[in-house]
């Protein structure tokens, strides 16, 4: 068999769980042949596809991104060739690969779609496809991932977030060093790292990042009042916000983060811990399907 599909039927509210009778109705129209197996528990979908390597040329995650990041660190560096079908709530790695959300276009893609090497974002070991937020933002994610409620309503929970730690989060003292260039940013509200555009349900926080091209994109947020700070916030959606002359944009292939005191990390909305870290890209290490 070539394909496998790993299937996270609670992503999405539940929405995978509906959709995936009408993906396989789909499926069957074009003549895909295929296994699936399911997750039923955080971070199954890692050994899952680990495993699934070394029998299957193709593996498709059906979810959200918090799937398709268990998916990628399976497989990353394998040769495999990665798809999904998004059915989560934010499916930013999908709006950059062009993969629709109606699923008879979305299996469409997995017929007649190309495939093109990707690069991955690596901290620690573990890959991330999109971005990596650092200090508001990994707050923000941290407070999300507490209640699931807004986890579940995807934009509209991580915008409530923002609004609610817009009061309450500090700002912090960081030092980066990219590649060989060091800088130091002492009233800092976030530092995003971006193999890809988009994070949190659409946001175009690194507007410039391409995911082939070997250099991670960094976009540093600092020295403005909560107030500015809110009004720029809804140019995020557009990437405008990089527009504003407090907000700084960078290129470089490995970046070192450290911080006045540990900050939250997260990596497509997944939590990672806090600061110091280190991001290094690495080329072309995964091999993906793209939508037209």
């Amino acid at each position: 068999m070539e394909r496998l599909f790993i299937v996270n039927e609670h992503a999405g509210k539940g929405k995978t769980k509906k959709r995936w009778p009408m993906i396989q109705r789909h499926l069957d129209t074009f003549g895909i042949r295929y296994d699936a197996r399911f997750t039923s528990k955080p971070k199954e979908a890692i050994e899952i596809a680990k495993k699934a390597v070394h029998h299957y040329s193709q593996l498709i995650a059906v979810g959200g991104d918090g799937t398709v990041n268990e998916v990628v660190n399976g497989i990353a560096g394998q040769g495999t060739l990665f798809g999904l079908m998004p059915t989560g709530t934010g499916n930013d790695l999908a709006r950059t690969l062009h993969i629709p959300d109606d699923p008879y276009l979305a299996v469409r893609c997995l017929a007649n779609g190309t495939h093109h090497p990707m690069d991955l974002l690596d901290i620690n070991g573990f890959y991330v496809a999109g971005a990596i937020g650092i200090g508001l933002d990994g707050a923000v994610a941290t407070d999300i991932n507490l209640a699931s409620w807004k986890k579940k309503t995807g934009t509209v929970g991580y915008i409530l977030s923002m609004l609610k730690l817009l009061l309450t989060f500090p700002p912090f003292a960081v030092s980066l060093q990219i590649d060989d260039q060091a800088f130091f940013f002492p009233n800092c509200w976030l530092v995003a790292i971006g193999n890809s555009k988009y994070y949190g349900g659409g946001m175009k926080i690194c507007p410039q990042a391409v995911n082939n091209d070997g250099v991670l994109d960094l976009c540093v947020v600092h020295n403005l009042s909560r107030i500015e700070l809110l009004k720029i916030f809804p140019s995020v959606f557009h990437g405008m916000h990089v527009l504003h002359p407090n907000v700084l944009c960078f290129q470089g292939k490995k970046v070192r983060v450290t911080t006045e005191r540990p900050v939250p990390i997260h990596g497509d909305g997944e939590i990672l811990g806090n600061t110091p870290s280190v991001i290094v890209v690495r080329p072309h290490i995964l091999n993906v399907l793209f939508g037209s």
